[in-house]
């Protein structure tokens, strides 16, 4: 996420008018989507689509990620899908990186040439500040906005099946079939990985947990209310150390401190940020820094690596469930 103006989100990698949008008479020169299906859809900006069904779609890698997952394929993504080695994303979640077409891998990054030559019916984006469209870049929102109707989804202090929620009504908008038997076995896994961690909260109900993103010359204190994964932790009753002043300008997500200041949060255990442009461990991450080594949790190795923009869908969330119940029952 963009640090310096969205905050936290980003990370390291951290129009509210409404109006009526129809596939056809929304844009202004993208070709006309062909004979098909209706639909209709208002997203969380108040606005309303409707009219013949899109099937090119271009979205945010993480909202591409959720609807890949419910059988909806985009034709093109952006936000971060590959790293510098080329390893896939885990924000990409499941896409086919070699069937589709990224029109940028980092932030405010997007190739608009691309993104018309795509013939685009509709681009979807997770919003995490109000009406903002994540990774959607200032400059160019006005054009891309007239190239293709959109759809933002809000996220902002929503918990992890909210959002998953969210994905399920798109995609059923969208046409999907939400009830598959492959679906419908996703579910179950999840439904039976988050009883497990309930389980293990309630046994590690005594550790304190913080929360952090973590760069080189400042760490981040994160909100956990305000993410969606940690708001399910917490929610299902994980003690976290809470940030003494979110900065109530980039949404309360955090508090950027000093890497000096670190030690005024004592906790049990320490959840990181581990998306690629966050800090990693190792002697030329957070092994370099001083005070970081001096933290109880980091002595006494109690650490999970922690991702705040995990697609929204049962296949993606279920192996962090599993995971964060594994290391809270080692460490309770």
């Amino acid at each position: 996420m963009h640090l310096s103006r969205r905050g936290f989100l980003a990370g390291t990698a951290a129009l509210g008018a409404t109006g009526l949008l129809t596939a056809c008479g929304y844009q202004e020169e993208a070709p006309a989507p062909g004979a098909g299906a209706t639909w209709s859809f208002t997203d969380d900006r108040g606005r309303k689509l409707e009219g013949e069904r899109p099937t090119r779609i271009v979205a945010q890698v993480t909202a591409a990620a959720a609807l890949w997952d419910l059988g909806v394929k985009s034709a093109g993504i952006f936000g971060p899908s590959k790293f510098a080695d080329g390893k896939p994303d885990p924000q990409a979640g499941g896409v086919d990186l070699n069937a589709v077409t990224s029109l940028g891998n980092v932030y405010n990054e997007f190739n608009f040439d691309k993104f018309v030559s795509l013939n685009p019916q509709l681009l979807v984006s997770v919003m995490y500040l109000k009406d903002q469209m994540w990774y959607i870049p200032d400059t160019q929102t006005e054009k891309i906005d007239k190239a293709a109707p959109s759809v933002g989804v809000r996220l902002q202090g929503l918990a992890m099946p909210e959002g998953i929620a969210k994905f399920i009504a798109l995609a059923k908008a969208l046409g999907a079939d939400t009830d598959t038997p492959a679906i419908q076995a996703a579910k179950a896994e999840y439904e039976k990985a988050d009883a497990a961690l309930g389980d293990a909260i309630k046994k590690a109900s005594g550790l304190k947990v913080l929360l952090i993103s973590a760069q080189k010359d400042t760490v981040y204190i994160a909100n956990p209310p305000s993410f969606a994964t940690s708001r399910h932790y917490q929610n299902k009753g994980m003690n976290f150390v809470l940030p003494e002043a979110p900065d109530a300008s980039q949404g309360g997500y955090y508090q950027q401190i000093s890497w000096e200041n670190i030690g005024k949060y004592t906790a049990d255990v320490i959840m990181y940020d581990n998306r690629g442009g966050s800090l990693s461990l190792g002697p030329d991450g957070l092994g370099g820094v001083p005070t970081w080594a001096q933290l109880p949790a980091v002595k006494a190795g109690k650490l999970i690596p922690w991702n705040n923009e995990t697609p929204f869908s049962y296949q993606r969330f279920t192996p962090q469930l599993t995971e964060l119940a594994a290391a809270l029952n080692k460490f309770a």
